[in-house]
Formats: structure tokens, C-alpha cells, sequence
């Protein structure tokens, strides 16, 4: 997977994971054209393999692909290996033995068809199908007339000068097609584009006190790296990194230090310390304590707890983010900066961002071709415009979708593109899709909460209150001030879940007169009210709701829930929740 050609082609490279997960799981034999579009090459749901011959293309892309990479190989590296083989007509892999074929002898080709051989004349007449398998090796007496083999004969008719002519050109056409084939520029120009972005973000350098380490420091310092690789919008190395600091903007350089309690007069040796700082100006940002308890280091628990603490610096809008959003300012330069203004946006939800933010997220994408950072940040603008007289927070877009499937596409692991199929999915009403990326996404990464407070949004929408409650509990510890639509969310998760006491005491203590202005609150708050016995509490609130969404007192339920409600499923959902709390007079 790291040779120069499958480096240069990403999408083929996870078609061959997938297709190797595949076989190796026993599902090879039945791997149809549709599971690997969508499944492995990250397509629609709506893929018509039938009209669209892309994964077909695709997996033969990937044949000639491999056969160059092991006709590349030396003998010694070949010596002793197998070499991976997609059979024509299947999407199985299969393993075979590598063997290089040695060069034909000269000459062997007439002493095999020479009549004054007399064991080959023998043969071929006792057997004629000998003839195909049999090979006469040249004899010393005969070498020395096959050094010079006479040229075949030439058919009648035939320009010997045009053949000779033609025969380079039909070569030199064929090396072309083939280095076109597996190193297309845009492939190359794209991964080098993301190589180069990779340079520009936030990048943190895990480091521990002692410098040598010990097994602690070293178990925390490895987990540490693997939570924050989750975030794809930071780079993480262990020590001193291998890119070369001039290529580093060090305004974005931070230092991760840990150290055990031990160095700290009257510490605790059962105390583990992860501190922060800014590289450029040693100023520390953050520390954390983290308790073991006895427990092993290795301890799930234990686990988590570095995990919380990752995400508190790592998470979009946590410590680094701010911290980069004060250094930079307003700047809205295509890459990094135009990143941080989008992670702004996303928290503040200032419409008058907007503008300013669309004009840098295209800029970007013409700098950074098909990154997935910004093709899922473009397709959420696309999915979230404003329309007059709606409150519905997405709306159906096909740009919106195809953003999103180009992330996915370009980044199948990435656990925002996977997000933001899911949104896509869920705006245009298709609930399968919606359910199987948010799931995707949480697993993907669940140290975010933002991703985890949309994911368990889009499963409650889709009627997974079971699957959406854990989701939404773990993104309300990992973040002190969700949003409105998340604390929504939770509130009807878990009075839908039979917890109506909790749900209200969530809500009473949320309520805000910022959320007063959120639709989707107003709606948890009323519901959550009756389902106590306050009713009249909860008639007011319905009232402020039917307000807020431009409607005349005692509009019908389903009316007011169409101005905001991204899934019918939900809204009727809602419309049963609110007549069985006696919030609403049932519909006649």
C-alpha cells in the first residue's frame, strides 16, 4: 500500500482494502457491482449499476494497477512471495505465487520447431498435443547458428517500411496510456494538494518528561496519539516530527507534555499530567489530571479519560480552535484560516458569516482540490441555506448531496464526510442511509461532539430513540454548552425513553433566552411540561412556539411542525407524543 503507485491513488487503494476485508470476512464470492460502489467506492444508495459502469472500471483499474506494481519487482523481492490477483469476471481476491519468468533463451523458439530434431519430431508425432507443452532447450552444437536467427518471413502484400515505422508509435502510444493510466495528474496534483494542506493545519507534538519516557508515560503517550489522529483538522507526530519546521507555520505549533506525578514535589505517583503549550510562545493553554485509581493504564475507563481530555483541546470549537481563531482574526485566506472561520460559523451560526465564508470555502477548493474538509463544509452551507419563510435548519439541495458523496468518496474513513452523507440523507428523507452514516460517524470518531450531538439528532429523526440517547448523553458530558437542537434532541430522546422527569429537569435547566428562539427547544420544553403535569407551562410554551414560527394560535400541529420538522417520520412522531401528554387535543 505505500508504493509510489497506490500513494498516488487513494480511491483505488480503498477499493482494495475493501475488497481484501471482503474476501477475507467469506463475503468475496458474493460481492456484486452496487455493494462495491457504494460500500467500497462510497457512492449513493441511489448507484444504478446497471447505466453506471464505475465500479467495473474501477476494479479493472485496480487489475492493471496491481500487474504493474509486480512486474515492477526486482527477482530477489519477488523470490518466495504471492501476489494479489482479482480474477476477470469476479470481485474476489485471490492469492497466487509470484514467479518471474526468465528470459526465453535465444533461438529457442526454431529449435523447437526444427524437423532435424529428432526426439521433437518423435514426440510430436506420437502425441500431437506435446507440441504445445513440449520445450527443446538449444543444444551447444546449434547455439552458434541461432545467435543470428533469420527474420520470419514477411506476408505478401505487407509494407515492411511501415511496419517499422509504426511498430514504435503503437509502443510509445501504449507506455503513455499506461503512465496516464496510473499516474494521472490530477491524482498526483490532488494528493499533493492534501499533502500540503496537512502542512498548514494545527500540529501537535506529543512529548513526555522525561524526555526518555517509561512504560506509563509511553502507554499514555500512545494513546493520546491515537485519539487525536481522529481529528482531521490537526496533525499529530510523536517527538521530534520528520517535516521540516520551515515548511510549519509555528504560530500553529503546540506542544502535548506528560509527566507523572513523581516530578512534582508531594505529587501523587498515581497522578498523570497532560499539559499544552504554544510552541511559538511556550505559553501553557490547558492542563489535565488524570487519576488512575490503581487502575491499569490501559483500562478502558482509563482510556476515556484521555480521551475527554483530548477532546476538550482537539474538538471543533475546543481549545486549539479558539486559540487559532484569536490568532488569526478575520482572515479568510483559502486553507487553514478559511478552516477556522468555519469552525466559527458552525458555532455561531452568524448569518452574516455566510458570504464571506461560501467566497473562501471555493477559493480553497480550487487551491485544494476534492479535500474532503472542504468539499463536507460546502455541502453543509449548501444543505443549511436560509429560505424565506422556513425554519426547517436543511433543506433537500442535489449540490448539497453531491458535495457530500465527493468527501466520502475521496475519504471513506473520514468521519466528516461520513456526517455529512448522513445529513444529506436525512434532508432528502432517506432514513437508511441517514441511520447507517451517523452510526458510521460515531464510530469514526466519538471524541467530537458536535458529531455526536448531529448523529444522534439524525437517529432520533429517524426513530432510533434506543441508538440515539447513548449517542446524545456522551456528547452532552463531552461538551459544557451544547447547542440548542442537541439539548432538544436529548430532552424528547429521553422522555420518548421513558425518563420524562429527567428530560424535564434537562430542559428547565438549558432554557435560555437564546433557545427561546430555537423551534426545536420550545417544542422538547412544551412536551417535556405536559408530560410532569404542568400543563398550562406547556400550553404557554406552545404558544411561543406557534409564534416564533409565524402561525395563528391553534394551528393545526402538523402545520407548525412542517415549518421546522426535517422528517415526517418525526413530525408525526412529535404530533402522537404531544396528543398522548394532553399537550393537544387529539385530531378528530
Amino acid at each position: 500500500m505505500q508504493s509510489p503507485e497506490f500513494v498516488r491513488s487513494p480511491v483505488l487503494r480503498r477499493l482494495l482494502e475493501y475488497l481484501v476485508d471482503q474476501t477475507l470476512a467469506g463475503h468475496g464470492a458474493r460481492l456484486k457491482a452496487y455493494q462495491i460502489a457504494v460500500e467500497g467506492l462510497g457512492r449513493d444508495d441511489s448507484f444504478d449499476p446497471q447505466s453506471d459502469s464505475y465500479p467495473r472500471v474501477q476494479v479493472g483499474r485496480l487489475r492493471k494497477m496491481l500487474d504493474l506494481h509486480y512486474a515492477a519487482l526486482t527477482p530477489d523481492q519477488a523470490h518466495g512471495r504471492q501476489r494479489i490477483a482479482i480474477p476477470v469476471g469476479h470481485y474476489n481476491v485471490e492469492l497466487l505465487p509470484l514467479t518471474t519468468v526468465s528470459p526465453e533463451p535465444a533461438g529457442a523458439g526454431p529449435a523447437a520447431a526444427d524437423p532435424k530434431t529428432p526426439a521433437t519430431g518423435a514426440a510430436q508425432a506420437a502425441d500431437p498435443a506435446a507440441a504445445a507443452t513440449h520445450t527443446v532447450l538449444p543444444t551447444p552444437s546449434s547455439s552458434a547458428s541461432m545467435l543470428q536467427p533469420a527474420p520470419p518471413p514477411v506476408p505478401q502484400g505487407v509494407d515492411r517500411g511501415w511496419l517499422i515505422w509504426a511498430l514504435p508509435v503503437l509502443m510509445l502510444l501504449a507506455l503513455l496510456y499506461v503512465i496516464w493510466l496510473v499516474a494521472r495528474p490530477d491524482a498526483a496534483d490532488r494528493d499533493l494538494a492534501r499533502r500540503d494542506l496537512r502542512q498548514q493545519v494545527a500540529h501537535v507534538t506529543i512529548t513526555t518528561d522525561p524526555a526518555a519516557g517509561n512504560d506509563d508515560l509511553d502507554t499514555v503517550a500512545q494513546i493520546a496519539e491515537m485519539q487525536l489522529q481522529r481529528f482531521e483538522m490537526l496533525a499529530v507526530s510523536m517527538g521530534s516530527h520528520s517535516d521540516s519546521p520551515a515548511m510549519r507555520d509555528a504560530a500553529r505549533e503546540y506542544q502535548l507534555l506528560l509527566r507523572g506525578g513523581g516530578r512534582q514535589q508531594g505529587a501523587s505517583p498515581e497522578l498523570l499530567f497532560l499539559t499544552l503549550r504554544h510552541g511559538a510562545t511556550g505559553t501553557t493553554l490547558w492542563s489535565y489530571e488524570l487519576p488512575r485509581n490503581g487502575s491499569r493504564l490501559t483500562a478502558p475507563d482509563f482510556e476515556q479519560a484521555i480521551g475527554s481530555g483530548i477532546s476538550a483541546i482537539a474538538r471543533s470549537g475546543g481549545l486549539i480552535a479558539q486559540h487559532q481563531r484569536k490568532l488569526i482574526g478575520h482572515d479568510t485566506s483559502p486553507g487553514y484560516p478559511c478552516l477556522i472561520q468555519y469552525d466559527a460559523f458552525r458555532q455561531q451560526r452568524d448569518p452574516a458569516l455566510r458570504p464571506a465564508l461560501k467566497k473562501c470555502l471555493a477559493r480553497s477548493l480550487e487551491a485544494y482540490p476534492d479535500e474532503p474538509l472542504f468539499l463536507q463544509a460546502q455541502s453543509y452551507l449548501a444543505l443549511s441555506s436560509p429560505q424565506a419563510g422556513r425554519l426547517t435548519p436543511l433543506v433537500p439541495s442535489k449540490r448539497g448531496r453531491d458535495l457530500a458523496e465527493a468527501a466520502l468518496q475521496f475519504d471513506g474513513r473520514s468521519s466528516l464526510a461520513q456526517i455529512a452523507v448522513a445529513r444529506s440523507a436525512l434532508a432528502r428523507g432517506n432514513c437508511p442511509r441517514a441511520i447507517a452514516f451517523a452510526r458510521r460517524a460515531v464510530e469514526s470518531n466519538p471524541l467530537e461532539p458536535d458529531t455526536l450531538g448531529l448523529a444522534g439528532t439524525f437517529l432520533l429523526s429517524c426513530g432510533d430513540t434506543q441508538g440515539a440517547e447513548p449517542v446524545l448523553e456522551r456528547a452532552l458530558t463531552m461538551n459544557s454548552e451544547p447547542g440548542g437542537y442537541q439539548i432538544a434532541s436529548l430532552v424528547i430522546t429521553r422522555q420518548l425513553n421513558g425518563k420524562a422527569a429527567s428530560a424535564l429537569d434537562l430542559a428547565m435547566r438549558a432554557d435560555s433566552r437564546d433557545k427561546a428562539t430555537q423551534p426545536n427547544f420550545l417544542l422538547a420544553k412544551a412536551l417535556s411540561l405536559a408530560a410532569n403535569g404542568r400543563t398550562q407551562e406547556a400550553r404557554r410554551s406552545w404558544g411561543e412556539l406557534e409564534k416564533l414560527v409565524g402561525v395563528n394560535p391553534g394551528t393545526p400541529a402538523p402545520d407548525i411542525l412542517a415549518r421546522f420538522a426535517i422528517s415526517p417520520f418525526f413530525s408525526r412522531r412529535m404530533v402522537s407524543e404531544a396528543e398522548r401528554v394532553g399537550l393537544i387535543a387529539p385530531a378528530a
